[in-house]
């Protein structure tokens, strides 16, 4: 299998500011990355170009591809970026938890992309998405957390 996100000349301003510079990247199946640098290093601008959030300075030809589709090029976001999200993570830094509901709860709501409108209008997930939320609770050590409310 190919990398699961590849990123090629990626190139971002902001004005004069130029966030992004000729970035390449590459994550391979199983990897697992930590992006560290000072605040203002481009570490969000380029998660949120990765997940087809932002696009690319037009100049330069950037492209992003995950999981082997292509979300951006040339500053151009793919037609079709809104069903590629449904299959990629992104959480916000301010996490945008729902209180009232459990971690288990606010995990399944990143199933919504995924399933008819109303069973997520009214949060009927299936067996096999709440296991999958488990283990993923799981593997960042949250699991024990799952049935208590966001919110404390």
């Amino acid at each position: 299998m190919s990398a699961v996100i590849r990123v090629e000349s990626l190139n971002k301003t902001f004005g004069r500011k130029q966030a992004l510079f000729d970035l390449a990247l590459s994550v391979e199946p199983g990897e697992m990355v930590a992006l560290i640098g000072a605040s203002g290093s481009g570490k969000s601008t380029l998660l949120r170009h990765v997940a087809g959030l932002a696009c690319c300075d037009r100049s330069g030809g950037g492209s992003i591809q995950v999981l082997g589709r292509e979300v951006q090029a040339a500053g151009r976001l793919n037609s079709e970026v809104r069903r590629l999200r449904a299959d990629i993570g992104y959480i916000f830094q301010q996490f945008n938890l729902v209180g009232r509901l459990s971690v288990l709860q606010n995990v399944l709501l990143g199933c919504l992309g995924r399933i008819p409108r109303w069973r997520g209008t009214f949060g009927l997930f299936s067996a096999e998405e709440k296991q999958q939320a488990l283990q993923a609770l799981a593997r960042v050590g949250l699991a024990d957390l799952a049935q208590q409310r966001a919110s404390t």
